[in-house]
């Protein structure tokens, strides 16, 4: 199967282990990520509030691009990059205004987006094209004993009627493929809340107690890792471990990684090769998994 592949910015930057696992694994799964060509930032979190013209001409441009390269489905692993995309698609196809200014600015630039390409995020794929039991026959190495948070982020599945891909406060596809590699899901109160990523630039403290509450929460239901669908929940999640320790004074930390980190594993991949941070790399030790 071959789709269009999207990184968005933090995947080909600090998140760069998010974009090595998510290719591992689609090779194994047969599952050919394709670059989309000459792809741009899709602001997410910050243009299209501060000029939503803007915003969706910039999302349409990489999906325009989608159709020039013969595909109709472009798949990224980041959260924030699948609601920019799907958030610009739903405004230029339900405001006719914002559709024509819009329009205008295309024209200005050569493109014609004709609204047959869509995004959809890494986790929808991998559950609903590629299947469940195709992954379980992949798992070379169960991850029997581990106990995996299972978290989902905010922006992966609301609003409910623009991402549209489960119900997004009953979801299950995260702990659909934690326990197709032989881990156990773990369920937590926190599982859909902020991870407060978009607070760390404007008010820190705010945004690590949004981290510490997911974390919390879920190693109060002894997870022993937490798995995650996005880029920038995981800079939040993962790099900011020990700032949410310190500031809170805590004894533990609960590692984070990304699913198709926790896929690889099971894959077979060392934690070296997947680029797992040695905090979860400890855990996963102390767990039997690596050695």
């Amino acid at each position: 199967m071959k789709v269009a592949y999207y990184p968005g910015c933090a995947t080909h930057g600090l998140s760069k282990d998010v974009d090595v696992a998510t290719k591992k694994v689609a090779e194994v799964l047969g599952l050919e990520l394709v670059e989309v060509e000459d792809w741009n930032c899709c602001g997410g979190g910050f243009l299209d509030e501060y000029n939503e013209k803007a915003h969706v001409a910039l999302n349409l441009r990489n999906l325009s691009t989608v159709e020039r390269m013969g595909m109709d489905k472009m798949v990224t692993p980041c959260s924030v990059c699948l609601q920019s995309h799907r958030l610009a698609a739903y405004k230029y196809n339900e405001n006719k205004d914002l559709r024509k200014e819009v329009d205008k600015k295309l024209k200005e630039a050569n493109i014609n987006y004709s609204g047959k390409a869509t995004a959809e995020h890494i986790v929808w794929v991998l559950v609903r094209d590629v299947g469940l039991e195709k992954i379980k026959k992949a798992v070379k190495k169960p991850l029997t004993g581990l106990r995996v948070g299972a978290y989902y982020g905010c922006q992966m599945l609301r609003p409910e009627q623009i991402m549209g891909f489960e119900p997004s406060f009953n979801p299950h596809s995260m702990e659909d493929l934690i326990a197709a590699t032989g881990a156990t899901p773990v369920k937590f109160p926190m599982a859909t809340a902020c991870c407060g990523f978009p607070l760390m630039g404007s008010n820190p403290k705010v945004g690590l107690k949004l981290a510490y509450n997911v974390l919390n929460s879920a190693k109060s239901q002894n997870a022993d890792i937490l798995v995650h669908p996005c880029s920038l929940c995981h800079l939040q999640l993962d790099v900011t471990q020990l700032k949410v320790k310190n500031e809170f004074n805590l004894s533990w930390t609960l590692p984070a990684i990304y699913i198709t980190q926790l896929l690889g594993l099971a894959f077979g991949f060392s934690a070296e090769e997947l680029g797992i941070s040695k905090l979860a790399q400890e855990v996963l030790r102390k767990k039997g998994i690596i050695q």
